[in-house]
Parts: C-alpha cells; structure tokens; sequence
C-alpha cells in the first residue's frame, strides 16, 4: 500500500478540477459564480449541491455531506482512501509517490494487471465454451436453474472443457508463461505437469468493485466433488477483502439495504427474480474488511444464509462481526434447512419478500437460537436460557432497547425485567450529545465574527502571521472553528501556507458539515484590514461577555460570603477587561 506524503495529496488535490470531476456525475450549473446540482447522495428535486471550485470542495446543503475531490470519489465510486488517491492520480497522470513502505509496490502492480489480463482471456473463452456444442450440458444446467441468457451475460458466465490443457495452450499462444498462469490460478503444477485448474465445470468469473476479474469460480454439474472450486488467492485475489457482486452493486444509487448470502450462486438466483441488491463472501467466513466493506454502501444489512445448521451457525457469527462495524441486521430465516436458490424456485420472488419482510432483528434472532437449546418447560434449564439471553443483553447501548428486550425475555421465562436487567449489567445513562448547529450559523455577533475570521484564514492562511499574539484557539466558541484555527496557525508557525480543503480531514462529519457551511458564505469587505481587527475584538468580547455571565451565576447562587466576594471581584475585573476591549483597536 503506497503512502501519501501530505504535500503529494496538496499537489493531487491542485491538478484535479472539482468540476470537471463531479461533472461526470452530475449535471452543473454556474449561478453566481457558484456551481449547483441535485446532489448525487440524496434525492433531491431543487439543486443544494454545491461545488465551489475556488476553496476545493462541495456541499450538499440538504444532506449535508461535502469534502474535497478525494472524499468525493470515496462517498461516490466506495473507495478507501488510498484507492481514491490512486484513482484520481491516474486521471491527472501524476506518479505515486515511491517510498520506504512501498518498495514493491509498483511489481506487484503490474503483477496483479497481468492476473487480471489472462483472467480476462480465460473468462472470454469460457463464454464462448458455453454456446459451443461442448457447452450444451452446462448450457442445459444453468437453464434448468432458471439462468437465462440476460443473466449469463450479466455475470459473464461460462463453461470450462473436460481436458488438461485447453487453457494453458490458449494463454501460452497469447504470450503467457506457465509460471505466470500458476501465479494467476489458472493452471497447477505437480511433479513437472502442469495441468488447467478447471475442467468440465460451469465458470463464474469472480469481478472486483473496479470491474477487474480477479478469480473465478467452478461448479461441477453432477455429484462430483468438490461441488464449488475457487481459484486461490493470487495477487489479485485475496478473498477476505473481497465480496461478489459489488461491481453490479457500486451501479445501484441509494441502496436501503444490501443482503448478504453465502455463495455466488445465490446471488445470481436472487438476481435472477429481480432482486439484485446481494452480496457474498468467496468461500470462507464474514471478515471484518468484508463488513467495513458493505458499511461503505448502508447501515442495513439482511443475513440470508443457509437455514441448516452450519448456516446459523454462520449467522451467528456474521451477526457480530456487523454489530461490531455499526451495521444495522436483519436475519432471513429459511425454513426447512433450505438455501436462497431452492427456496426462490419453490416460492418465487415473492414468498422471498415476505421472508424478509419477517425477517428478526439480530437479538431477536439470538433469543430464538438460545432458546432452541433448552427445555423451557423445565425451571432448572429456563434459568439458564434466562441467563444466558441477559448475558447477550450486556452487549446492547442503547438503554432502551435493553429494556424492551428485558421485558420480552420476562415474557418467555416469567421472571421480572427489573431481576433480568440486573443480570444484564443495569441501563447504562447515555449522555448527551449535541452535534454542531449548522442551520442560523451567525445568530450573535459572536458567531458571525468567528464564521468570518475562518472564511479569510481559509481563503488567505498567511493572514495568521498577523494574528499571532491577537487571538488563541480559547476565544473561539464552536469546536469546529477551534479545530481550524489551531491548524492553521500551528501549519503558519512551521512556513506553510495551504490551508486548502485537506484541512478539513481534522474535522469530524457533523463538524465538517457545519464548516463547509461557514466557508460557503460571503464577506462585504474582504481586504479591509480594520475587518480583522474588528472579527478578533468580537470574539475576544464574546469569550469575556461568556465568562463574566457564568461568573455572575456563580455569585447568585453562592451562600459563602468570602466566596462570593472573590466572585464579585473577577466580575469587576472582567468588567473592566470588556470596557478596555470596547474602547480600543
């Protein structure tokens, strides 16, 4: 993984043009100097998606969201960090920087290209295969599960012959040494033979989110064994950091949910009865990267696997691997031991909806897991079902919902929601938490003062030079505008001068909303310097005005007579500190 020198994203940000890069997106409109659209994240019929070029960064005044080009390609395209750097660097063809931490990181670039290049050969030919008179039983096969030709295409599917060396001689036509097919997965080697990977096997092509097939994978059409045959991970493929489907699912605007099944092939069934919104893992168990990677699309996610035991058994633990990630889950209970594909055959489309439409939250689901486990007729064994469900319970923030689960667990056993949540570790006080007020930015002089100290220090960052000794980080009010000018200043004390929209990163995404709000407004006398002295006495004023209120209620309320007369005397002397302020500049 490259590392991306701060100065190196500056000069990324300072090639790409913000508007050109969103106009891919959406369609903009110059108004005032201002670029407007109908945001791209949200529904939206009147344009409140800003693009201001100037300051490097958008703002959709109706969902709040806004960044710089990076955050844009990450938020649209569902990009980490490093793949947005990376994507946009090969727009304005600027070289990745080289370093320590990356050695070998270009070789295995061009490793993982020339993987995916005689993936891409092999998946071709496999196609072909398929509508060759060889491919007439794979054909019928895929038919016969409801696969029809839009689907075959849809998902690139194909037919591996029955012979050892079809492939292998068609990549070595095409240049390809047998090391280099190894590397990919296509062929093996064994005691000086070498052999294709996938014979008489109907072929799924395995496609990251960026449209590059990476793998594939093999299912025999009889009983033969194995059943599924994947291709190993290669530098290409690494099947924990990878999901099928995302490269059709990347497509699909606002998606509300994504559902999470256990093979490619219940994807292709589920996409088959026009429910296209699924994902799977590639032969092994949920991952923490598998989950990071579905949070980057929705906060909701359906399990739907198998309804054996080894499929609750995965449930299970799916669940807390997406718990863990903040993810919002639904469990599809199949009955009758069923998978997604058999079930949709029986029960079309339809019967699937209403499966999920019944589908129980993941505690829910716990509960009914646990209590299969126990005879609840029998007191000895409903206490430790009892026990067992409020130590899960322990698990769960929210106040509320350990109570009302609380009370579903006294409904199943009998015993007291007070007696549970004892067992459950008591309801836990949430405090308080207000995010920043973005709506009425400038509601005191205050506010406004600051607001416009920060638009000139963005605009203009030498400006902090002048401000040294003036005004410190404590005057402020707003965390935010805390935030950027300590940064700003702390960045001016060392030289540097680009206090674009990479500073925003220290911001949090409530904070960050609200400053792209404050940088989007407009100042009437922008070079004026009596302008900052007047932004400076104003927030200075408000910190004393700030103190000398909070000291006058101390006083109030204060019984001791030596206390309150040390009060009074820091009151006098904030009074005379806001006169002398008043009066001078």
């Amino acid at each position: 993984m490259p590392f991306f020198p701060e100065e190196w994203i500056q000069d990324l940000l300072s090639k790409v043009s913000l508007v050109d890069l969103i106009g891919e997106y959406v369609t903009l409109q110059n108004k005032g100097g201002r670029w407007w659209a109908c945001c791209p994240f949200h529904n939206e019929k009147t344009p409140s998606f800003s693009v201001n070029p100037e300051k490097g960064f958008y703002h959709c005044f109706g969902c709040g969201k806004g960044g710089n080009a990076i955050q844009f390609v990450m938020e649209q395209e569902k990009m980490t960090f490093p793949e947005a750097c990376q994507y946009l660097a090969e727009k304005v063809k600027l070289p990745v920087p080289e370093n320590t931490d990356s050695a070998g990181y270009e070789k295995r670039k061009q490793q993982r290209k020339k993987i995916c290049e005689m993936n891409k050969i092999a998946a071709r030919y496999f196609h072909k295969n398929l509508y060759a008179p060889e491919g007439k039983k794979a054909l019928e096969y895929l038919r016969g599960r409801g696969i029809d030709d839009r689907i075959i295409k849809t998902f690139g599917m194909g037919f591996a012959k029955d012979g050892w060396d079809h492939l292998m001689k068609l990549l070595a036509e095409k240049g390809y040494t047998k090391q280099d097919m190894q590397a990919a997965g296509l062929i093996k080697m064994s005691e000086g033979k070498s052999y294709d990977m996938f014979r008489n096997r109907a072929m799924i092509p395995i496609i990251n989110a960026f449209g590059d097939i990476i793998g594939f994978g093999g299912r025999v059409m009889d009983d033969g064994v194995p059943k599924y045959l994947n291709s190993p991970e290669t530098a290409a493929f690494n099947k924990s950091r990878n999901l099928y489907n995302l490269n059709l699912i990347r497509r699909q605007k606002n998606l509300s949910h994504l559902i999470l099944v256990e093979g490619y092939m219940d994807v292709i069934a589920l996409f088959s009865y026009g429910i296209p919104e699924c994902v799977a893992t590639l032969g092994t168990a949920l991952t923490q990267d598998q989950a990071r990677m579905m949070k980057r699309y929705t906060d909701h996610v359906y399990i739907s696997y198998d309804g054996d035991a080894a499929g609750q058994k995965a449930t299970l633990r799916a669940l807390g691997i997406l718990s863990q990630e903040g993810i919002e889950t639904r469990v599809v209970v199949i009955p009758d031991g069923q998978d997604p594909d058999e079930y949709l055959k029986k029960y079309g489309r339809d019967g699937y909806i209403k499966l999920m439409k019944t589908s129980l939250p993941e505690m829910d689901y716990r509960f009914g897991v646990t209590a299969a486990k126990y005879e609840l007729s029998d007191s000895h064994q409903k206490e430790k079902f009892a026990k067992e469900c409020a130590n899960l319970l322990k698990k769960v923030e929210s106040a509320v919902t350990k109570e009302k689960y609380a009370k579903k667990l006294s409904d199943m056993t009998g015993y007291s929601p007070e007696s549970i949540l004892q067992d459950a570790g008591g309801l836990r006080r949430e405090t308080e938490w207000l995010p920043p007020r973005v709506d009425g930015l400038e509601t005191t002089l205050e506010e406004k003062a600051e607001n416009c100290l920060i638009r000139r220090l963005y605009s203009d960052p030498q400006i902090a030079l002048r401000l040294e000794g003036k005004i410190e980080e404590a005057d402020f009010q707003n965390e935010a505008d805390k935030k950027i000018f300590s940064y700003i200043m702390e960045k001016a004390k060392k030289g540097i001068f680009t206090a674009n929209s990479e500073l925003l990163s220290v911001l949090s995404e409530e904070e960050g909303s609200y400053i792209r709000k404050v940088l989007s407004g407009e100042d009437e006398r922008e070079n004026a310097d009596d302008f900052l002295n007047d932004c400076v006495k104003q927030i200075r004023l408000g910190r004393l005005e700030r103190q000398r209120r909070s000291a006058l209620a101390a006083c109030s309320a204060e019984q001791d007579v030596e206390k309150k007369h040390i009060l009074l005397q820091k009151i006098d002397e904030l009074g005379k500190k806001i006169h002398k302020l008043k009066t001078s500049f």
